[in-house]
């Protein structure tokens, strides 16, 4: 039982952790968006155009980040799966960190990055949906890789 919560344990440290840095760069990149689409722009356009084209690289940040979560989960998984030597609980293991670890990495990035500009936020209903759907993507994908990684080990 030691070894299955010193692996969870380890598995929300490594979302965590990254979720911050991935987050810190989410508000970054708003940041950036918001100081040359609308603070650094000119012209009669810039008050309609600008907060579109920042929403815009919102959107992207938020995107991209969660199109990374199953390829995270699934290489987590093979460890977790090399890890704990019982193919059932390392298949849970990795499924519930990547799911958990997907929602807390979304939330994170959505977070900072709407901090990053007041022009626009990840906080819609369209992105918490697909946040849901990327954490059931991991999930799978995380218990695919324990499988995997069970059987290498």
């Amino acid at each position: 039982m030691t070894r299955v919560r010193d692996t969870a344990v380890g598995l929300v440290a490594v979302y965590g952790g990254l979720s911050l840095a991935v987050g810190v760069l989410a508000f970054l990149g708003a940041r950036w968006a918001h100081t040359y689409f609308i603070t650094a722009a000119t012209g009669d356009a810039v008050a309609e155009l600008g907060p579109a084209f920042v929403n815009t690289v919102l959107l992207q940040l938020g995107v991209t980040v969660l199109a990374l979560t199953p390829v995270m989960s699934t290489l987590a998984g093979v460890l977790v799966g090399r890890g704990i030597f019982q193919p059932v609980r390392s298949i849970q293991v990795a499924a519930v960190g990547g799911f958990v670890g997907t929602l807390v990495f979304g939330l994170v990035v959505a977070a900072l990055g709407s901090l990053g500009t007041a022009a626009g936020s990840l906080w819609t209903t369209s992105y918490l949906s697909v946040l849901v759907a990327a954490s059931v993507l991991a999930a799978l994908t995380g218990g695919i890789g324990a499988a995997v990684g069970g059987r290498l080990a």
